[in-house]
């Protein structure tokens, strides 16, 4: 999918459930861990989704490149959520999720009650206390309350956090930011050895040669291992 001036999702592996209530996550999955896998089966679970779908981005809000392809990191998706049949696979043009939520409007129907699952790291990038994105949406509010506004107004969210401090910033967050409604936060209880776990641990791990089991689904180490996918000469040769 080509950068375009409109926000475009493309959902290019279709789940075999669907329904209003949609969950949406979205990451560069590079490459995709077996935290992403748990965080999409706790959210669908604990928020009783109808669908979830796991979305590539071209681009995220603070990186424009990555060390291996587009097309890699959707097989390695498809292969991490082989077994889930409520997870779908999509690729969004946009980096952010005030235009992740007017592409998906014109994916899914009207009445989807949309939910994006987040990290609190990344929620903090969404309340943007600091208004360091609002100039980069391709829709062009008024200015940052407003683009609250409008994202809050179509869109939950599910933010995973660990116990304790983690709702407790979360919290205070939400408290701080007046334009988000706090019945459009939900919190989500996640394993701190799983919320530590991180793509760009495994990136490292792999590209010294060391064992990366564990830390990837099975099929995704597999499809690493074949391809030499975070291999540093291969890194250094595509970048």
């Amino acid at each position: 999918m080509r950068q375009s001036s409109e926000p475009r999702i493309e959902v290019i592996n279709r789940g075999a459930t669907s329904g209003v209530r949609l969950g949406v996550f979205a990451s560069s999955f590079n490459p995709p861990t077996v935290a992403h896998v748990e965080l999409l089966r706790r959210a669908s679970e604990a928020f009783s989704l109808d669908e979830t779908l796991a979305l590539a981005s071209q681009t995220n809000a603070d990186k424009t490149s990555y060390e291996c392809s587009l097309e890699d990191r959707v097989a390695m998706m498809e292969l991490a959520f082989a077994r889930d049949a409520r997870t779908s696979i999509g690729l969004s043009s946009h980096a952010f999720y005030v235009d992740m939520a007017d592409a998906l409007r014109r994916v899914y129907s009207p009445q989807t009650d949309l939910h994006f699952i987040v990290g609190f790291d990344t929620f903090e990038r969404v309340v943007d206390l600091e208004d360091r994105y609002t100039e980069r949406y391709h829709r062009k509010p008024g200015g940052r309350k407003e683009a609250l506004e409008y994202l809050f107004g179509r869109s939950s969210f599910i933010v995973a956090a660990r116990a304790g401090i983690g709702l407790d910033n979360l919290k205070l967050l939400v408290e701080r930011e007046p334009a988000v409604p706090r019945d459009r936060v939900l919190y989500l209880e996640f394993p701190p050895d799983l919320g530590e776990l991180s793509s760009t641990e495994v990136r490292k791990r792999s590209g010294a040669g060391e064992s990366i089991t564990g830390l990837v689904p099975a099929a995704v180490e597999q499809f690493i291992t074949l391809h030499g996918t975070y291999k540093a000469k291969k890194i250094n040769a595509e970048s």
